[in-house]
């Protein structure tokens, strides 16, 4: 029979726990600091503190606070451009471009920080600092110059009817925001979209 000290020579070691990564753990930290005091919560101590992982660290993976915040909005709207790129796109580009915005809606309805973050001009605010959001807005064109060179947009001002579905689509989501009715997007959304399409599409090609 083994003796205790043979059993305990002969005991499997335990696994390691599984960790993240020092990059995800320090976006986690920074994304729980976000939500709970917005950006004037976040600094790189706090991070730190946060995390346990040292400034040092910290600024050798994302820079600054502001590559922070930013790295945070590129992992949430990573999600959000990843459902874009599901959409099945099918010959009708008019329904391809609704379902980008349902999309689009939807998810920042569901993150409304990280929302209010991306659309709130900061200013140390780097331009296209959030690629994800960049590639849905050229995904978003995209779709719009299908419908001008099918003759069914109702302008040649490519840059104008983008601002058109960015206006309608911002302003549904803000008044959503401010709202307590939790079925106002439910009830208004068909509504909009349908008032955009009259306003930017032609019933029939050119």
């Amino acid at each position: 029979m083994p003796t205790p000290q043979a059993r305990r020579r002969s005991a499997p070691h335990p696994r390691p726990l599984a960790r993240v990564s020092t990059p995800q753990a320090v976006l986690a930290a920074t994304e729980a600091l976000l939500l709970e005091g917005g950006v004037d919560a976040v600094s790189i101590r706090r991070v730190s503190s946060r995390c346990g992982y040292s400034a040092p660290t910290i600024y050798h993976h994302f820079g600054d606070k502001t590559g922070l915040i930013d790295a945070v909005l590129e992992r949430r709207f990573r999600t959000m451009l990843e459902r874009m790129h599901a959409i099945s796109r099918g010959d009708d580009p008019a329904a391809y471009l609704r379902e980008m915005a349902v999309v689009f809606l939807r998810f920042a309805l569901e993150n409304p920080d990280h929302y209010r973050l991306l659309t709130t001009l900061r200013p140390d605010q780097r331009e296209g600092a959030v690629p994800s959001a960049e590639e849905a807005r050229a995904m978003v064109k995209q779709a719009l110059g299908e419908l001008l060179r099918e003759g069914t947009l109702a302008t040649s001002d490519l840059d104008g009817a983008f601002e058109v579905l960015w206006s309608m689509v911002h302003g549904l989501i803000s008044l959503h925001l401010i709202s307590d009715d939790p079925a106002l997007s439910d009830r208004l959304v068909d509504l909009a979209l349908d008032t955009i399409e009259r306003g930017l599409l032609r019933r029939t090609p050119k």
